[in-house]
């Protein structure tokens, strides 16, 4: 059986009370007394009982995270997951443990909102989901607090990257090397995402008197390589093709490129090609990408940070969106065209 608050004070002859402020970094005892039982709880594995604390303050410091699947994203896609990863080590140093929510407990169909309530969830970070999800909108509908960086959705906060400021600056900078006829490739599902970039293009190409043409409108079914291999095909049946193409993930550029080096075709040769995301890969992928980097860290911590105030605010008004710029990185993936 693990140690207690009241045998680290019989052992070390003090307080349970100066245990406690010790071990929860209140005020009322000496820095140095506060290390030495710090240090010895450590020694001696000491953890505190979860369940007590939750029953003093009726909360669980749990947070649920739902991270739908169907979009065909997954947890291996390095935007997601970074973000999630940047989530979980800010909720954690706060004292939170995170949970996935499921719609399936055991042998039964459960909702969402029915697992936090079983799990006594605080509150829930919700990384993807589906359009229309019934279950999402009882969840966001109800008193959990719930904060998103993927859905504008009433009574939800949103996170999310500057996405109709990233689409601008990469069609800025395609018009900027002389590029006049510029496509795009978006998301077919139209993600409040996609949405925007769609819509930043649209700015931008207006702000520059560039014609958009809607056969240069390609739309990819998902977020992945196979997805950008698809609409490459497809940009490759065009008569007459943009002298440049903005693609609204960095994923999907690559499949893009590919189905374009697979045709003989030279990027950015015959084809300059801006991408969205910045993951890892970009630097190193042949041509090295130029795209539109988001800030996973800052998202993944305004997220937690945001959601924590929630839960422990209880607001009744819980909607608003906080949008994280971005930056555009030049690398060898555009250059002026020929023709």
């Amino acid at each position: 059986m693990g140690k207690t608050i009241y045998d680290i004070a019989k052992e070390l002859n003090v307080a349970p009370s100066t245990v406690s402020k010790a071990l929860n970094d209140r005020s009322g005892i000496s820095d140095r007394m506060r290390k030495k039982i710090q240090k010895y709880a450590d020694e001696v594995r000491y953890y505190a009982n979860s369940n007590a604390s939750k029953l003093k303050t009726k909360k669980s410091y749990s947070i649920g995270v739902i991270y739908s699947e169907d979009l065909d994203i997954g947890l291996e896609h390095y935007f997601f997951s970074s973000i999630l990863q940047s989530f979980k080590t800010y909720a954690e140093s706060k004292g939170y443990e995170i949970t996935f929510v499921i719609t399936n407990l055991g042998n039964r169909k459960i909702s969402y909102l029915d697992f936090c309530r079983q799990k006594n969830i605080d509150g829930v970070y919700i990384v993807t989901s589906v359009p229309g999800d019934p279950h999402l909108a009882e969840l966001v509908e109800s008193d959990v607090a719930c904060v998103t960086t993927d859905i504008y959705y009433e009574n939800l906060f949103t996170v999310i990257s500057d996405n109709i400021e990233g689409s601008k600056k990469a069609v800025d900078y395609l018009h900027q090397v002389g590029h006049k006829s510029i496509g795009i490739v978006t998301e077919s599902h139209y993600s409040p995402a996609a949405r925007e970039r769609l819509e930043g293009y649209k700015e931008a190409m207006n702000k520059h008197g560039l014609t958009i043409n809607d056969n240069y409108i390609i739309e990819s079914a998902f977020y992945s390589f196979a997805s950008g291999y698809e609409a490459g095909k497809r940009f490759l049946n065009l008569k007459d093709r943009p002298t440049a193409m903005f693609i609204v993930a960095d994923i999907v550029a690559m499949g893009f490129i590919k189905a374009l080096k697979d045709e003989g075709l030279k990027v950015p040769e015959d084809v300059s090609v801006i991408g969205f995301d910045d993951i890892p890969f970009s630097e190193h992928f042949e041509p090295r990408l130029t795209t539109v980097s988001q800030d996973t860290k800052t998202l993944g911590e305004k997220a937690a940070d945001k959601l924590i105030q929630l839960m422990n605010e209880k607001e009744d008004q819980r909607t608003g969106v906080e949008k994280i710029p971005v930056d555009l990185i030049v690398r060898d993936s555009v250059e002026s065209p020929k023709r």
